[in-house]
């Protein structure tokens, strides 16, 4: 587990933990939080969590003010949202790069936390020397996932931060109490009906509750189709696990708002090779899938999907569009079905890849070539290697692995 934590701990999660902070990070010495959002970015981040910060304020924050700690909540990514809590105990938190907008995801500065929180699904404490980053090892924090009532989909997580007081078994306690009332809150939300004519006032005895949009007919659904991995439709937080050639279609029809015909996907998935009744049995076969896990509907002539259907290779590159080039590449984890032929998802695949490969080469952060150059389909980017010889410093460490991926792809 490394020097510094061995022994502080018997929590076989917490060693867990540590293993894969060495994994991605190598040695505690190479990691710090970075702050990966700005003032504007911040604003337009964690929408549904920011209907909850009044709850989690009136139930945490007067106890981080008068004990000395931090109340902080995070993205699903354990990016800091926002920190509030005791003055003086921020002040000292911000010099670690504990503030709003810092990554404080495990892949980022090791086990701690609300990025431990995030991964294991779980409340986690983690006190003193169990902490992977060497400036967080003074601190203890006590943090919990947050979840989407009605989906289980991570929304985030809630920490509180500073002295031991931040790892008593009470702390914790009271943080799974904040939870289960954030919860409980948007639950409620979600079950209100739409006003028919405007907003109608709450009575003055109920409790306010941020208006939100009311739940669609059917669970919500997202397509996963980037990285490695298998891909997959995830509906009520739950993963199906998808053929390529059925997540092929998904793609095509979610990016197809008026529909395809049978001649049209066809074209798109098979380069018009496949006969009519070969395209309709796979797409017969989907629907059956779809059906028995109550996925969304595909309606026929011409094929379309009756409500949308989000993807992480859309999202990432509504982010590219709007210019947060380092949210998408955290949100980027590999190429589009990096083993489809099929014409449309190569172009897609192509486009997404070579887009986000001119925003960072053209933002010019060392941080952001190195995240972009740790993706398997830019290990043979020389371009990208230069470039981050020439923005590193001096005399970082880091200079001396350049060097070496240059060498081996001049040779």
């Amino acid at each position: 587990m490394g020097a510094a934590a061995e022994g502080s701990t018997t929590d076989p999660l917490l060693r867990l933990s540590w293993a894969r902070s060495l994994s991605h990070l190598a040695a505690p010495e190479r990691c710090a939080p970075r702050v990966v959002l700005d003032r504007t970015d911040l604003r337009e981040a964690g929408a549904p969590l920011r209907a909850l910060l009044p709850v989690l304020d009136e139930l945490l924050t007067p106890l981080a003010e008068d004990t000395g700690l931090v109340v902080a909540v995070t993205d699903p990514g354990g990016v800091l949202l926002r920190v509030r809590g005791s003055a003086q105990t921020r002040r000292r938190a911000e010099d670690m790069g504990f503030l709003e907008g810092a990554d404080w995801s495990e892949h980022a500065v090791g086990t701690n936390a609300p990025g431990t929180a995030l991964v294991l699904r779980r409340p986690v404490t983690v006190h003193r020397e169990q902490h992977f980053y060497p400036e967080a090892r003074p601190w203890s924090c006590t943090a919990a996932p947050l979840l989407h009532p009605l989906t289980g989909e991570l929304l985030g997580a809630v920490d509180l931060t500073g002295g031991d007081a931040a790892a008593d078994p009470a702390t914790r306690a009271l943080i799974g109490a904040a939870v289960r009332a954030a919860r409980a809150e948007l639950a409620l939300a979600l079950r209100r009906e739409p006003p028919a004519r405007g907003p109608v006032p709450a009575p003055a005895s109920a409790p306010f509750v941020p208006p939100l949009t009311a739940p669609p007919a059917a669970p919500a659904a997202r397509l996963r189709v980037l990285g490695g991995a298998p891909p997959a439709l995830v509906v009520a937080g739950r993963a199906l696990e998808l053929t390529e050639r059925h997540a092929e279609i998904l793609l095509a029809l979610s990016r197809a708002g008026a529909g395809l015909s049978t001649a049209e996907l066809s074209a798109r998935l098979w380069d018009g090779r496949a006969q009519e009744a070969t395209v309709r049995a796979e797409v017969l076969r989907l629907r059956r899938l779809l059906d028995s896990r109550g996925g969304p509907v595909i309606a026929s002539r011409p094929y379309r999907l009756c409500a949308p259907l989000p993807s992480d290779a859309g999202r990432v590159l509504e982010l590219l569009d709007r210019g947060s080039h380092r949210r998408a590449l955290r949100e980027y984890t590999g190429a589009l079905l990096p083993h489809s032929e099929a014409p449309a998802v190569v172009a897609l695949r192509h486009r997404l890849s070579g887009l986000l490969r001119e925003a960072v080469l053209t933002d010019g952060s060392a941080e952001a070539v190195r995240q972009y150059l740790e993706l398997p389909e830019a290990a043979d980017d020389a371009e990208a290697w230069a470039l981050l010889l020439r923005l590193l410093p001096a005399r970082s460490p880091a200079r001396a692995r350049a060097v070496l991926e240059l060498e081996r792809l001049r040779d």
